[in-house]
């Protein structure tokens, strides 16, 4: 944030670490330059933030897979890298509340960015163990759910819809890999191009107007739910 400060920038689109970033940093560079946060946001910092309602998004998929099974799990890590895994947890706890069920939450050791590995052993345990109450786990990102299809594989478990499959499993974020998975994974697609357009919309519109906004914009799109083989 020091080296793009001295290069005396018009405004900056910013993409947080998430729980790695250092909120005072931002907040102060912030008062120097208009700064519009997307994906990960930092809460009430920076002139706008744009992202994915991941109320809206949970709710559609704990819907969807109550509607078409048992009443999903949810699977995470215990210190999750990206605020965005705090809400998703969240949001599932209120759906899961309104469609009649009780939660099960199963937070797994592990940080940093190494999801697929996370997924892949400390799922694989959970479900070596018989952990899950139910046969249907949603995971807090694709990455995770991924690195559990990869155990349930080893294991020699089938993942998806029908009478011969022990699982089903679902994610979030609609990963490029996500419908290449065997199973293709059902997950929730981000509205990444309409995220990318407003963000840099809206910084436009701060720079040419030459004024600071008066009050925060936050801006969120609702999910789109991708129903493949997996769930």
């Amino acid at each position: 944030l020091d080296s793009l400060r001295a290069l005396k920038p018009a405004g900056v689109l910013l993409a947080p670490f998430g729980k790695a970033s250092d909120r005072d940093e931002i907040a102060r560079f912030c008062k120097d330059v208009p700064v519009v946060t997307f994906d990960a946001n930092v809460e009430g910092v920076c002139e706008a933030f744009v992202g994915t309602d991941n109320f809206q998004s949970v709710d559609l998929i704990v819907e969807y897979l109550c509607r078409s099974g048992e009443p999903p799990c949810f699977f995470e890590m215990k210190t999750p890298s990206n605020p965005n895994a705090n809400k998703r947890r969240q949001a599932y706890l209120e759906a899961m509340e309104r469609h009649g069920f009780a939660p099960h939450i199963h937070q797994v050791p592990g940080e940093g960015w190494n999801f697929e590995e996370i997924g892949a052993t400390e799922g694989g345990k959970l479900i070596s163990a018989g952990a899950f109450e139910t046969d249907t786990v949603l995971c807090s990102n694709d990455r995770l759910a991924i690195g559990m299809l990869s155990a349930a594989y080893g294991m020699g478990l089938r993942v998806g819809h029908g009478k011969d499959c022990a699982m089903r499993i679902a994610g979030q974020d609609d990963h490029p890999f996500s419908r290449y998975t065997c199973p293709p994974l059902t997950t929730i697609a981000q509205d990444y191009g309409a995220i990318a357009n407003r963000a840099a919309s809206t910084l436009f519109r701060i720079i040419e107007s030459e004024t600071r906004l008066t009050e925060r914009e936050e801006t969120l799109f609702d999910g789109k739910l991708v129903m493949r083989a997996s769930a």
